[in-house]
């Protein structure tokens, strides 16, 4: 992507000019520019004018002008300083500090840090987290390209950056429960209640962590449902021995703790997991057992799950048995089919365990709908490509979508529910996606845009 891809007669954003393009995005443009004044150079982001005049709502702008004020109130060696923001006739900008690195996901990509620099690296994060904590600012979405690297003088420096989405103490700038942010790195409880807490950052590091070690997310899925359903309810990936190459092998305890589902497991501030990390640069040193670590590797996590856990897992039982039956049902029909006949003429879809599963899915909506995503998920995956998808699979993950707030994925879903040509009438149809047509409507603030409002109701 090169310069011509901006306006060639711009050569300044407000006082300030314009020297090369440093990148884009779906939202604008980063732009390395100079301060006329002072002579110091600067990183420039904008936002595409036409986003800024489809913006009706103002939740763009709003957004913006709360990464400025998330940021301008951070003076910190590891959050990247802000300096300005501004208007330039149809165009916003935000002016910061220029950081002539790479974003960590650059690093780990090319496979260039050591454990011991990725601890250092993930230290220094939470360094700069304990200072927005303290300000009563959540980032809400920490991951690798959120975090610019360095090295000076062989020292690595890294810089917290992109308070887009970030959750000012008191401000009331995004909605109650509006989930907002990176799937792959959102913590439990932010997806369960929308709700974000600082050991929801912590969480996120933790994913960095086991991501940078291993070269793999500790929570997969090959659908978004099951990426959902495996953050809030699985353990992590297990950490290979080698990935400890160097550093101490209490680093795995550390991994564990931060990504413990419960947030009041993990570390008591940022402050305590830097330490923590940087302490365990050392091969020697060992983590601390204390009431947070008692259920951590080489420990028996079977008796000491927490009393709430347990009780999850209870309620989860009447509806995993009934999934466990028509699983047990379909896998003995196939069975039995396959020795009578080696080519059965049967139905590639099994309607009436369908009917089962969407049943179970449209009791579980309202109390655990990222369990009826994950099985509205399975039914979808399950039908081959030659089939027809049941509407009713797709009318229970959009409402469970929304019952959630993750509101990109559930524009995604109803374009894929299209693309694999379900009829939008019979989806109408369902009285699970007609009560979230309800809600919506009622809603005195949307969460919906108008243009997906009205390609729901009209059944597009």
């Amino acid at each position: 992507m090169g310069a011509e891809s901006r306006d060639p007669m711009r050569t300044h954003i407000g006082k300030f000019e314009i020297l090369r393009l440093l990148g884009q995005g779906a939202m604008g443009e980063v732009y390395l520019g100079r301060d006329p004044s002072i002579g110091r150079e600067v990183a420039i982001k904008t936002i595409r004018p036409a986003l800024v005049g489809a913006d009706v709502g103002g939740d763009v702008r709003q957004r913006f002008a709360r990464e400025a004020q998330a940021a301008g109130l951070l003076h910190h060696p590891h959050v990247v300083t802000v300096f300005e923001f501004g208007t330039d006739e149809d165009l916003l900008y935000l002016v910061m500090e220029y950081v002539p690195g790479e974003d960590l996901a650059a690093l780990m990509a090319r496979d260039a840090l050591q454990p011991s620099d990725l601890l250092e690296i993930l230290a220094q994060v939470c360094e700069g987290l304990a200072q927005a904590h303290k300000q009563g600012i959540i980032h809400r979405d920490i991951k690798p390209t959120n975090i610019m690297v360095q090295r000076e003088q062989g020292e690595w420096q890294a810089k917290v950056m992109d308070f887009g989405v970030a959750k000012l103490a008191g401000s009331e700038v995004t909605q109650t429960g509006q989930v907002v942010g990176t799937l792959a790195y959102m913590a439990p409880e932010y997806l369960r209640t929308g709700v974000a807490q600082s050991a929801s950052d912590l969480f996120s590091v933790g994913v960095i962590l086991h991501e940078g070690l291993s070269g793999e997310k500790p929570f997969r899925g090959g659908t978004t449902g099951a990426i959902v359903y495996t953050i809030i309810h699985d353990e992590p990936r297990p950490l290979e021995e080698t990935v400890f190459e160097g550093v101490s092998p209490s680093v795995r305890a550390l991994v564990a703790r931060l990504l413990a589902k419960d947030p009041l497991a993990r570390f008591s501030s940022a402050t305590e997991a830097a330490r923590a990390l940087r302490a365990a640069k050392n091969p020697t040193w060992q983590a601390p057992l204390d009431d947070a670590t008692v259920a951590l590797p080489g420990h028996s996590t079977r008796d000491t799950r927490s009393a709430s856990a347990r009780v999850n897992r209870s309620r989860l039982l009447p509806w995993t048995i009934t999934v466990l039956a028509c699983v047990a049902a379909l896998a003995a029909g196939t069975w039995i089919a396959t020795h009578r006949n080696p080519a059965p003429q049967l139905p590639p879809v099994n309607t009436h365990i369908n009917d089962v599963v969407l049943d179970e899915a449209a009791a579980q909506l309202e109390t655990h709908p990222e369990h009826a995503l994950k099985l509205a998920q399975e039914i979808i995956d399950a039908t081959p490509e030659t089939s027809p998808v049941d509407p009713d699979a797709y009318a229970i993950k959009i409402a469970a979508l929304y019952k959630m707030n993750l509101i990109e994925l559930l524009e995604t879903a109803a374009n894929e529910a299209r693309d694999r040509k379900v009829d939008g009438h019979e989806i109408l149809k369902n009285a699970r996606f007609q009560d979230m047509l309800k809600k919506e409507h009622a809603r005195p603030n949307k969460k919906l845009s108008a243009e997906l409002r009205a390609r729901l109701a009209k059944g597009e």
